[in-house]
């Protein structure tokens, strides 16, 4: 029961940075391009890769309900693929082709990417 509690805790937390990376980027960067799902899934990314190599190299030390609510929890209402998906498809039917290919190529080229340096930064703290 434990668990199900850090998720819905963690994915509360999540979800409300969400919102608020949302509404900042759409003020400061504009609400043309989704700016905010593609910072947010890109550093989640980069949160995730880095939380699940830390808790690798130190499974013995590292409480799995943390991990539960840092993981599932917190990553999980953070990222989000079926806004990626929807707003993918709102730039391909407004016409902006140019856009719509780069939010699709860019985002999982770069959450890859976030994730890997994640892991190599998560090597470094822990040498």
């Amino acid at each position: 029961m434990y668990n199900y509690i850090m998720v819905f805790i963690g994915g509360g937390i999540g979800a409300v940075l969400r919102f608020i990376i949302t509404v900042l980027s759409n003020k400061f960067l504009g609400a043309e391009y989704p700016y905010g799902t593609f910072i947010i899934n890109i550093t989640g990314s980069l949160f995730l890769g880095f939380v699940l190599a830390l808790a690798a190299d130190r499974v013995e030390n590292i409480n799995p309900n943390l991990i539960i609510f840092l993981t599932i929890g917190i990553a999980g209402g953070f990222t989000t693929f079926s806004t990626f998906s929807y707003e993918s498809l709102v730039l391909i039917k407004k016409g902006e082709i140019l856009s719509s290919m780069s939010y699709l190529f860019l985002s999982p080229i770069l959450g890859l990417i976030s994730a890997y340096f994640g892991t190599y930064l998560a090597r470094l703290y822990n040498s």
